[in-house]
């Protein structure tokens, strides 16, 4: 007995040790340089038909290396006219790469009638990377390669597993339609999906190559593509603003399917991106399920993400070269160490560099709270009194001049540059709260949770908050935000993330059935989720959280939400009863500042 009891402790001792060097291990990986020399000028295969099993026919740019041979293809699908936005990597192509760029069905070059990642868009990325790998050039490895709708394609094609697929490189992808962006906390999408929508249509209007030699083909083309106006464009407007929706469409959201995928999978996403909140879920997910995972964020907007244009920053090299060391072992089986390429790698807010770490979230971070107090405090301490309550109107355009609005209007100069980085203009259509002046760094690595209580007049209420870091000069930039209708405040734990008792980030089903009743000057409880962030906040600076009643142009109330709360007054509430609070994911080992 003795000795099996000792021999079982030594298993238990032996694996306990042999996790935490693991983790160890982890957190200590650095990057490293990791380069080839280029090999090959690059020729173009111009509008190579490519026949799906409907009979429609996509069209492709091959760009390969200008050398016989066969090599490892990768393939970017996209919804842009790939003559414009077909991102070629020249890098890769020169290193040994053939590279596809394919126009989706309905879409530049291509036959069909576009449906925005549907189930058929994404069978057609099954059979384009089962077609590439038996081309000619092929040496039969396929990777997909490419940013934002191009890189969420990615995602949905790596679930339906085609064989010859090994590796994939999303950049800027979203998770979740609903959630992310679409219909964030049950608002609709203002700014982004129409300007997102120009875009695609206008892009569609670039002629082929062929459409010269082939004219009546061409206008055949066009007809199709003209189906998606009433089939797609025009239904997604009308749902969007003409009626309330609810978490009902998964077919295109990559969440839902991330079970599915088992290729390694290199993930790109920045802190200003406006799918930050799925870059990171992403992430988290597929860890989870043992795919081969890295994630790197930038401190990027959309632009800047998708580009790489922030990069090389440090020791982390240009997206290319990542790219590089990425597919030449998951693709050439080239010895390039990828898995000495840190889990995750992130830059710190406020500090400006760039962080290692084993895990996201960090696994160590401690929950803390802050509440909104009266006099437009930020406390560390609950209130134990009756405070004067603070109210504002329900009124659904402010919101321009903020950090929300560089997220999702696409459109450069559209938005003043200086809001993109202070929100003090905005700050006076909001109640604004505001902790005392730190005394010592305070980081913060995760998402925050806003615990709002309120009380409307009408029977809905739109609440918008946003978390800023209030530098020296006065300027308030914002680190993140969140949007909740009332009517959506009910909160599923099972899927929340709770820490420590704390739920850090709850989530809301969004579902018909899980509707609550707003009752008129009836307090209730809005758990809101602000999307994740890595910041320190420097000594010196200060926190702040603003609350207000919309966040426009980059969202606004659909017309039933905008029926029922129009011309309503909204209180904030801050007693021993309602205490309004965020909790924080702070770091140790910081200093926690001291009651306040």
């Amino acid at each position: 007995m003795y000795s099996r009891s000792s021999a079982l402790a030594a298993v238990v001792v032996l694996i306990v040790v042999l996790l935490l060097a693991a983790a160890a291990q982890s957190a200590d990986l650095k990057w490293t340089p990791y380069d080839r020399p280029a090999r090959y000028a690059t020729v173009v295969d111009k509008e190579v038909p490519i026949m799906m099993r409907d009979g429609v026919v996509l069209y492709a740019d091959v760009s390969r290396p200008d050398a016989p041979g066969r090599y490892p293809v990768l393939i970017t699908m996209t919804p842009y006219s790939k003559a414009i936005a077909g991102e070629a990597p020249g890098y890769l192509i020169a290193r040994g790469y053939v590279h596809v760029a394919v126009d989706v069905r309905g879409q530049g070059s291509s036959g069909g009638t576009w449906c925005n990642r549907c189930e058929i868009e994404q069978m057609d990325g099954y059979e384009v990377v089962q077609w590439a790998a038996a081309q000619a050039w092929s040496d039969g490895n396929v990777g997909m390669y490419g940013s934002s709708y191009r890189a969420i394609n990615q995602m949905l094609t790596a679930a339906l597993q085609p064989p010859a697929l090994k590796a994939i490189f999303p950049i800027a992808s979203s998770t979740d339609d609903y959630r992310d962006f679409g219909r964030t906390g049950g608002d609709a999408n203002f700014a982004f999906i129409p300007t997102w929508l120009a875009l695609v249509t206008a892009a569609e209007v670039i002629p082929p190559g062929w459409a010269t030699s082939d004219p009546i083909q061409y206008v055949l083309n066009d007809i199709q593509h003209a189906g998606a106006l009433t089939t797609t464009t025009l239904p997604t407007v009308i749902k969007l603003w003409g009626q309330q929706t609810y978490d009902e469409n998964r077919v295109a959201s990559p969440y839902w399917k991330l079970d599915q995928i088992k290729v390694p999978t290199f993930l790109v996403g920045g802190w200003r991106d406006l799918f930050v909140r799925g870059e990171t879920l992403n992430f988290e997910k597929l860890r989870a399920l043992k795919v081969p995972v890295k994630l790197l964020m930038v401190d990027g907007n959309h632009t800047e993400t998708s580009g790489g244009s922030l990069l090389p920053d440090g020791d982390v090299p240009g997206l290319q070269q990542i790219a590089l060391r990425w597919f030449d072992y998951y693709l050439k089986g080239l010895n390039s160490r990828p898995d000495l390429i840190p889990p995750v790698t992130v830059k710190l807010k406020g500090d400006g560099q760039m962080e290692t770490m084993s895990a996201w979230p960090r696994p160590d971070i401690r929950p803390r709270r802050l509440y909104l107090r009266g006099g437009h405090r930020l406390s560390t301490v609950a209130p134990n009194t009756l405070e004067t309550e603070d109210q504002f109107a329900q009124i659904y355009l402010f919101g321009y001049c903020s950090g929300t609005s560089e997220r999702f209007i696409l459109l450069l100069g559209v938005v003043p540059p200086e809001c993109a980085t202070d929100n003090t203009f905005n700050e006076q259509t909001e109640l604004v709260y505001t902790t005392p002046v730190f005394e010592a760094d305070v980081k913060m690595a995760g998402p925050i949770a806003a615990n709002m209580w309120i009380k409307t007049t009408r029977n809905e209420a739109i609440l918008s908050v946003r978390v800023t870091d209030v530098h020296p000069d006065g300027s308030s930039e914002e680190l993140s935000f969140g949007l909740l209708a009332a009517s959506f405040r009910a909160v599923d734990p099972t899927l929340s993330r709770i820490i420590a008792g704390e739920n850090i980030q709850p989530w809301h089903p969004f579902s018909r059935d899980s509707v609550q009743v707003v009752t008129p000057d009836e307090p209730i409880l809005l758990q809101i989720e602000i999307y994740s962030t890595n910041v320190a906040i420097k000594a010196g600076h200060r926190l702040r959280v603003s609350v207000g009643p919309s966040n426009f142009p980059s969202y606004l109330p659909p017309v039933p939400q905008i029926e029922n709360s129009a011309g309503g007054v909204l209180t904030m509430m801050h007693d021993p009863q309602h205490p309004s609070h965020v909790v924080l994911p702070i770091v140790p080992p910081t200093t926690w500042p001291p009651l306040w």
